[in-house]
């Protein structure tokens, strides 16, 4: 197989013609020419509007907690799905989720349309985006620290004790790395390391990654 540069620019793997488009889907994830998720989280929306529908239609005859299920069946997979890549961004790519999971948690817990939501998400346990956000990342790190990831990640994050071997308390939390830009910031390389270590101790130290989790969740609901 080669890659070749045809005529007008096109390109050609094993003399087939690639033709240019303006966004694509790559395991589940749409990406457009420039190779940014503005496409992905715009669909993001539209995925979870349909299902609210169906959630809202499905109120006037279900309790709360089989609306929590339809939640988790037809709502909740596009919001985990990649979102340790798509999450972390400016608030304002993100608002038009933000909204939407406020009015469906509403329509969940059958509260008046501009009820205050924060108390809503901790009634039900159901996290709020910026935590899911939190709760994969943080599931990342501690597999990575526990060794459960593929060897390709193996050098992506470093100790504090790795990088000096002074006796800090902090030696044994992930090394932060500096960046100036914004969109070095928004990458796992420097959010992972800086959300895994404003965790408490007692959910870093967790012995098992189901404990990892429930104490997680815990805390991101308090």
């Amino acid at each position: 197989m080669y890659l070749n540069l045809g005529k007008k620019g096109k390109q050609e793997i094993s003399q087939c013609t690639i033709g240019r488009v303006k966004e694509t889907v790559f395991l589940g994830v749409i990406l457009d020419k420039n190779l940014t998720l503005k496409p992905h989280m715009a669909n993001v929306p539209r995925k979870i509007s349909k299902s609210s529908g169906i959630i809202y239609k499905a109120s006037f005859c279900l309790p709360t907690t089989s609306l929590c299920t339809l939640y988790f069946c037809l709502v909740y997979p596009y919001l985990v799905y990649c979102i340790s890549v798509w999450g972390s961004t400016y608030p304002s790519n993100l608002n038009r989720i933000f909204l939407l999971r406020k009015k469906l948690i509403r329509i969940l817990s059958k509260s008046a349309f501009d009820a205050h939501t924060e108390p809503i998400f901790k009634q039900l346990k159901i996290l709020k985006l910026s935590d899911i956000y939190r709760s994969q990342i943080g599931k990342f790190m501690f597999s990575f620290k526990k060794g459960l990831l593929p060897d390709a990640f193996s050098e992506m994050f470093l100790l504090t004790n790795q990088i000096h071997h002074y006796n800090t308390r902090n030696s044994n939390s992930f090394y932060l790395f500096s960046c100036r830009a914004n969109i070095r910031q928004f990458a796992i390389r420097f959010q992972g390391p800086k959300l895994f270590n404003s965790f408490n101790t007692e959910i870093q130290n967790a012995d098992s990654f189901s404990q990892f989790k429930s104490k997680l969740k815990t805390f991101l609901l308090n």
